[in-house]
């Protein structure tokens, strides 16, 4: 395969004139359709020398896919429209509609922050388009400010269906291969639930976010921090968003069935843009759309402080070994009274027990495709790590206790075992709070 060059013609009536762009799968270019005299936008498949040829047939079907789902969508005004696909070279060249403009991302870089009544004009052009492409059963997978276009004329669109996918596609990524970009990838695919509509309203909720506020919320300094972050952190709570607060909220949930629907965040988008729904849009009757919950903490740290409260306390439970019988004799044989030993011996279990759920429940972060018996193996070995360490523990703080402050025996056992149990609490809360999901409102009644 010979590289191209400006002035190149490409299926014998596109000739090549300027490059307008390149990424990892290959390059666009601003071409002339000599047989009809306009111009086009042109992309080329790019095959490195080298590449193993499974790989070189894998690009191909990609591309050859690209131009099937975005042609499903040709007639929509909100999305790139493909004109032609040729081969030349043996290799697939997709023609498309050439929008004069630039992409958001290239906008936000030269301009800044959206305001917030632009950014609801683009939520609603967007997910016009969205809408339409999941009538067609085509998910996007790769929604974007790079491949959302701002064209001179005020038109939105949205484009690069590469990473698209149909129920009639057959499957092309190689295992553990993730499509798209890691910053804008919802949770659930990241756990191996991918194809999914809500995937895209979740990549939508972070563009919106980097629209208003200049930032993106998950990008952190590598590959593997990035996707720590959107597994585990919320986004920032947005300072620029004004009425678009709610709307981009619900889109980030980590839940994809609490996310709303294409349609329904296209009513609650052109409501705030002041327009009509570009499409039909039917709301589910019995629900009600909540306004955002002022003064709501973040729960951005709370998978951190519960992993912070058990790292105290296997650090706890490492200076309490090897032996912890006497602080727990204390517990069982305090004193005289009868009632007080049962209740510390009872609340003691209770925090041992309960950090050990606590430790279980970091499983729930294994991704979808582990197993299941992978998670409840990975469950049972917390839920033992966890019990243990605690036990350990309350030993090892009643020792530092006994030894700093010069307490008795009893003493620092009935202080170790306050100490634990506050951290313990404070881990299960913060676990908690983390994985309870948000109330909704149905049918005028409060449910959880």
């Amino acid at each position: 395969m010979t590289s191209r060059l400006a002035g190149d013609m490409v299926g014998g009536r596109y000739r090549l004139a300027a490059e307008l762009g390149s990424g990892g799968f290959g390059r666009v270019w601003r071409a002339r359709d000599e047989t009809l005299d306009v111009d086009v936008a042109i992309k080329e498949l790019r095959l490195p020398p080298g590449m193993p040829e499974t790989e070189r047939a894998e690009r191909r079907a990609r591309a050859t896919r690209e131009a099937r789902n975005a042609a499903r969508l040709r007639t929509h005004d909100g999305i790139v429209a493909i004109h032609d696909v040729v081969i030349d070279d043996d290799l697939p060249w997709i023609v498309m509609e050439l929008v004069d403009g630039c992409s958001l991302d290239e906008h936000l870089q030269r301009h800044g922050p959206l305001p917030a009544g632009r950014a609801a004009e683009v939520a609603v052009a967007l997910l016009t388009a969205i809408g339409a492409a999941h009538r067609e059963g085509v998910v996007h997978r790769d929604i974007k400010p790079a491949n959302v276009m701002l064209a001179g004329n005020g038109k939105i669109l949205l484009t690069d269906f590469g990473t698209a996918i149909h129920p009639t596609d057959t499957a092309l990524t190689a295992t553990g291969m993730l499509i798209g970009s890691a910053e804008y990838t919802a949770p659930e695919r990241l756990r191996g639930s991918d194809g999914l509509p809500a995937g895209d309203l979740f990549s939508l909720g972070v563009t919106l976010y980097q629209a208003v506020e200049g930032v993106s919320p998950f990008r952190r300094p590598t590959q593997e921090a990035t996707l720590a972050a959107v597994l585990l952190e919320e986004a920032p709570a947005p300072r620029r968003s004004g009425p678009l607060t709610q709307l981009i909220t619900r889109l980030l949930d980590k839940d994809p069935d609490r996310r709303p629907t294409a349609g329904e965040a296209l009513a609650m988008a052109a409501d705030l843009a002041g327009e009509q729904p570009a499409t039909t849009v039917r709301l589910r009757r019995d629900t009600k759309i909540l306004p955002a919950r002022p003064g709501k903490p973040s729960s951005v740290a709370a998978p951190a402080v519960a992993l912070t409260a058990m790292a105290a306390i296997t650090a706890l439970g490492v200076a309490g070994l090897p032996d912890a019988g006497g602080t727990w004799e204390h517990f069982e044989h305090y004193g005289d009274d009868a009632v007080a030993s049962l209740a510390l011996l009872i609340a003691a279990v209770a925090d041992v027990v309960l950090a050990g759920l606590v430790c279980a429940a970091f499983a729930r972060f294994l991704p979808a495709n582990a197993g299941r018996t992978v998670t409840a193996a990975v469950a049972a070995a917390g839920l033992a790590f966890g019990c243990g360490a605690t036990a350990f523990a309350f030993h090892g703080a009643g020792e530092i206790f006994r030894n700093a402050m010069e307490l008795s025996g009893r003493e620092s056992a009935t202080t170790s075992l306050a100490l634990i149990s506050i951290v313990v609490l404070v881990a299960a809360g913060s676990a908690w709070s983390s994985h309870r999901p948000d109330r909704h409102v149905t049918g005028g009644r409060r449910s959880s």
